[in-house]
């Protein structure tokens, strides 16, 4: 894997009311860490929604197939899960997200623009962060494979327009890696 440096993101607070859906919220849950009583976190595996902390409402769910109600939601948060999943099934969890959440609301979207691979001895990539939060610093890592084509903002916002989004602020940061934040409105 290529390993790079860890970078330092400070992870602002957010005004959010009534519950807010994450999605990929298993492992340091960190939206859930921020916002535990109104936090509502999917996860594909189990094991990640138990080894994230306590507070929020933890539940195993596929989000290319939410169980939960039309416009549900007001506001939905994707942290660092994006990169997880191949294009293909990107596009199923924007054209849900876009079903579950309420006319007029936002999904915030914090990931890591993932290049072709920038190794060809390597099968994918390490994320390595510390990341700040209003209360408390977490640090960790994310891996995983290498695309076939860039995962960067310009991907996002296509699938964001193709779902039926609003594309709003969208927040680049270099440093030893990209990441970006992204506000999308329906």
């Amino acid at each position: 894997m290529h390993a790079f440096e860890r970078q330092r993101l400070a992870i602002e607070d957010f005004e959010a009311s009534g519950y807010i859906l994450d999605v990929g919220g298993g492992g340091e849950g960190i939206i859930g860490r921020m916002k535990p009583r109104q936090v509502v976190a999917i996860d594909l595996y189990k094991r990640e929604l138990l080894e994230s902390p306590p507070g929020p409402l933890k539940i195993v769910m596929d989000a290319t197939d939410m169980k939960f109600l039309d416009g549900s939601f007001e506001t939905v948060t994707a942290f660092f899960s994006l990169m997880y999943m191949k294009p293909e099934v990107q596009k199923k969890v924007f054209a849900e997200v876009h079903r579950v959440l309420q006319p007029g609301g936002r999904w915030l979207i914090w990931d890591a623009v993932i290049p072709t691979s920038l190794d060809p001895k390597t099968r994918g990539v390490i994320f390595r962060f510390e990341f700040q939060l209003p209360k408390e610093t977490v640090t960790t890592g994310y891996g995983t494979f290498w695309p076939e084509k860039a995962l960067d903002t310009a991907h996002y916002r296509r699938l964001a327009e193709e779902a039926g989004f609003r594309v709003g602020r969208v927040v680049e940061q270099g440093g030893k890696f990209q990441t970006f934040h992204m506000e999308l409105r329906r």
